[in-house]
């Protein structure tokens, strides 16, 4: 006899008006470039990424994720590949590694989010959640 058995849903509880709600983040910061600073290291650290960087048109870094590499290169680099007219070859200690590059605009700027580093699916992952948080913080 074959029982099948469904996997159950499992929903958060809606807020509710009178109790305190949880904060999910344990950081925060009202300052917009220390924000965006947490923001990218925490993506990066979810998703065991090298670097999550956060760059204007012309290559500038306006954030980074707290890391001891140099992202300079990397940031002139990233609105290149953004734009689609190169393939980015990064190495790290000899060993490739794959760069992901999504770009969003605010209020009339372009702006470039890149992850180095991890796996496909983490990147796009993080780059895509780096976007959202951007918006968030810059609007």
């Amino acid at each position: 006899m074959h029982v099948e058995q469904q996997a159950r849903l499992r929903l958060r509880p809606l807020p509710r008006p009178g109790r305190a709600s949880i904060e999910r983040r344990r950081r925060r910061s009202n300052n917009a470039a220390e924000a965006l600073e947490l923001a990218l290291t925490s993506a990066a650290s979810r998703g065991g990424l090298d670097a999550v960087l956060l760059v204007d048109e012309s290559g500038m870094m306006v954030a980074q994720s707290k890391t001891e590499l140099d992202l300079a290169m990397l940031a002139a680099i990233t609105p290149i590949v953004g734009r689609g007219k190169a393939v980015p070859r990064v190495r790290r200690k000899g060993e490739l590694r794959e760069m992901s590059v999504d770009t969003l605009e605010i209020m009339g700027e372009v702006l470039y989010v890149a992850a180095l580093g991890g796996n496909y699916r983490a990147r796009s992952r993080e780059v895509a959640g780096t976007v959202a948080a951007t918006r968030r913080i810059l609007a």
